[in-house]
Formats: structure tokens, C-alpha cells, sequence
């Protein structure tokens, strides 16, 4: 039998995508899944309010006009863009511990995990930043992000430590959660908000094949240490 971790996750569903009555655009699908993604680039880059529907509508390839007939406000294009790439990260993580059956031990399913976050990160580089940036500001939209995907995570991420820590020493006390998510967010998210830097001081390309598996290893291993799970490391130097 594999070790088993089930959890339930709070979170809403990603926005879904808001459409005006009216004549459907060719491709509509693909189109607003373009204008999603090339939101969120400008976003992270200017911000909320320094990021413009036409430089938006520049970058995915389409008028603008399209812009507003797939979305009724820039707020609903943010909404829509930020909230589609946090709810794949829910529904990324859902997925990963439903198939935790399949684990024979805990370990394996933190390796499974730290995969999982990894790639997350490198898909989705410029949602850090948004987060960041609109949690530090405050108002609505950090609100927003707050009650409809940031504190479900971060109690997801404690029920996982919770229940990691307990299917190894089922007396033990879970570490405490306010410092290691933090920490693991630190660690599947950093290499890929600095690229350029991390390119240029040490010559890896952070999104190579190769540095994923290598920084999937990292993000193992410092969740072993901090769970204080003796598993041998492998080696990194490969």
C-alpha cells in the first residue's frame, strides 16, 4: 500500500474568462489564452496600473478591440490572467497528492512534490512578482489574491507538513509552517525571478532540462532537512 495523503483545498475556482455578447472572434480559445499570458508578462513588468490593454493586445498578436470583447475591464483581464496561473498551481498540487497512493514512502512524495514546484515556478515566473508586488501595496487586488488562493495555499502547505511529518513519526511536532513555506517558495521560485543574474555569474540556463532536475533535487533535499528525514542525498554535482 503506498502512503496515502489526502487533503481538501478552500480555494475558488480560476476566473473563468468573461466574454461580451457579440460576434465570436475566430480562434476565441486561443486568443484569450494568448492575451492571459501576455497579461501577466506586462503586469509583473509595470505593474497594475503602469501596464496598458494595447501594449497587452501588441504582445499576444491581436487588436485591442479583442481585448475588450474577451474582457470587460483591466481589472478582469488581471483577475483572469493571475487567477488562471495560481488555480493551476492548486489544481497541480490536487493532482500530485491524489497520486500519492503510489508513493511507498514519504519520500517519494516530497521528491514528487518538489518536482511538481518546480515546474510550476519556471512556467509561471512573472506570478511571484504580481504577488509580491500587489500584497505589498495593498488594496483590493491583494485582497483578492488573499482570500481566493494565497492563505488556501499557505494552509494547504501546512496540512502537507502536517501530515509528511506524521506518516514518518506519527508523534512527532510538524515543524513550523511560517517558516518553511516561506522557505520552499524561496527555493522553487528565486532561481527563475533572477535567470539573467544567475546566466551571467555562473553560465546555467535556469530553465534547461538539466538545472530542473538539479534545482527539483535541491528542493528535496532542503524539505528533508527541514522535515529532519534521514534519507542519503543524492549527488548534485552531475
Amino acid at each position: 500500500m503506498g502512503y496515502s495523503l489526502r487533503l481538501m483545498v478552500n480555494a475558488k475556482d480560476p476566473i473563468p474568462v468573461i466574454r461580451k455578447r457579440g460576434r465570436p472572434a475566430r480562434d476565441a480559445f486561443d486568443a484569450a489564452a494568448g492575451i492571459r499570458k501576455a497579461a501577466l508578462v506586462a503586469f509583473a513588468r509595470a505593474g497594475f496600473n503602469g501596464a496598458s490593454v494595447l501594449e497587452i493586445a501588441r504582445a499576444a498578436g491581436v487588436a485591442k478591440p479583442l481585448v475588450h470583447y474577451h474582457y470587460a475591464s483591466k481589472e478582469a483581464l488581471w483577475q483572469a490572467a493571475v487567477g488562471e496561473a495560481l488555480g493551476t498551481l492548486q489544481v497541480e498540487m490536487q493532482a500530485a497528492l491524489r497520486t500519492s497512493d503510489q508513493a511507498s514512502t514519504p519520500q517519494l512524495l516530497l521528491k514528487g512534490l518538489a518536482h511538481q514546484l518546480v515546474l510550476f515556478a519556471s512556467r509561471y515566473p512573472d506570478l511571484v512578482r504580481i504577488v509580491v508586488d500587489e500584497t505589498g501595496k495593498g488594496g483590493t487586488r491583494a485582497q483578492w489574491l488573499y482570500q481566493a488562493y494565497l492563505l488556501p495555499s499557505y494552509a494547504l502547505g501546512q496540512s502537507v507538513i502536517r501530515s509528511v511529518v506524521q506518516g514518518i513519526h506519527p508523534a512527532a511536532k510538524a515543524p513550523a509552517a511560517e517558516h518553511l513555506v516561506p522557505t520552499v517558495l524561496g527555493v522553487m521560485n528565486f532561481p527563475f525571478l533572477e535567470a539573467e543574474l544567475i546566466a551571467k555569474a555562473y553560465g546555467k540556463d535556469v530553465y534547461s532540462k538539466a538545472y530542473l532536475a538539479r534545482q527539483s533535487e535541491v528542493l528535496y533535499r532542503v524539505l528533508l532537512v527541514l522535515l529532519d528525514l534521514a534519507i542519503p542525498p543524492t549527488d548534485l554535482a552531475t
